[in-house]
C-alpha cells in the first residue's frame, strides 16, 4: 500500500466518498441506496455524531477508499462494542487499502476506545470480504436468511465479529 495515506475524512472528502458508493460494486455490497448525494451524506453524518469515526485511503490527493467505525456510546451496556464498514473504488481493490483502513480502525478501538467487541455484516455471496475479515481476526457468528434485497434478489448476510485479544 506505498504511498497511500490514511487520515481522518474531511468535509471536502464528501464528493469523493460519495461518488465511491454509487458505483455499483459497492451499492451491491453495502446496504446503501444507489445516487446518495453529498447532502444526504452531511447529514448522516450529521445524525451520528460523535459515535462516528471515519477515515480515507489517499494516495495524491484522490480518495481511494472509505471506512467507518459506529460505536454505542449512547447505549451503556453496548459501549464495549463497535460496528464497522469499509469500501474501496473498484479501481482500487486488492492493493492493501480496505486492509489498512480496517487495521487502523482495529487499532483505534484496541488501544484508543476500550472497544473489545468489533461486528460486522456481510453478504454471503462477498468472498472476498468475507476472507479479508477472517485474515484480520474476524470470526463467524452466524448468518441471517433473507438479510437484505440486492440486484432484484434477497440475499444471505453473514455475522462476523472479532473479539479483543481472541484469534
Amino acid at each position: 500500500m506505498s504511498s497511500v495515506s490514511i487520515r481522518p475524512m474531511v468535509a471536502s472528502d464528501l464528493a469523493a466518498v460519495a461518488e465511491i458508493y454509487r458505483q455499483r460494486s459497492c451499492v451491491e455490497n453495502s446496504l446503501h441506496t444507489p445516487f446518495m448525494s453529498e447532502d444526504e451524506w452531511r447529514a448522516r453524518l450529521q445524525q451520528m455524531g460523535h459515535d462516528l469515526q471515519c477515515l480515507v485511503a489517499v494516495r495524491q490527493q484522490k480518495v481511494l477508499g472509505h471506512a467507518c467505525l459506529i460505536t454505542f456510546g449512547s447505549e451503556p451496556r453496548r459501549r464495549h462494542a463497535a460496528s464497522l464498514g469499509v469500501v474501496v473504488h473498484s479501481e482500487h481493490r486488492r492493493q492493501g487499502v480496505a486492509s489498512g483502513l480496517l487495521r487502523e480502525l482495529i487499532d483505534t478501538c484496541d488501544n484508543w476506545l476500550g472497544i473489545s467487541r468489533i461486528e460486522l455484516e456481510v453478504f454471503a455471496s462477498n468472498e472476498g470480504a468475507v476472507a479479508l475479515y477472517r485474515n484480520l481476526g474476524f470470526c463467524e457468528e452466524g448468518r441471517m436468511k433473507g438479510f437484505a434485497f440486492r440486484n432484484g434478489q434477497v440475499e444471505d448476510a453473514i455475522l462476523m465479529a472479532r473479539y479483543e485479544g481472541v484469534e
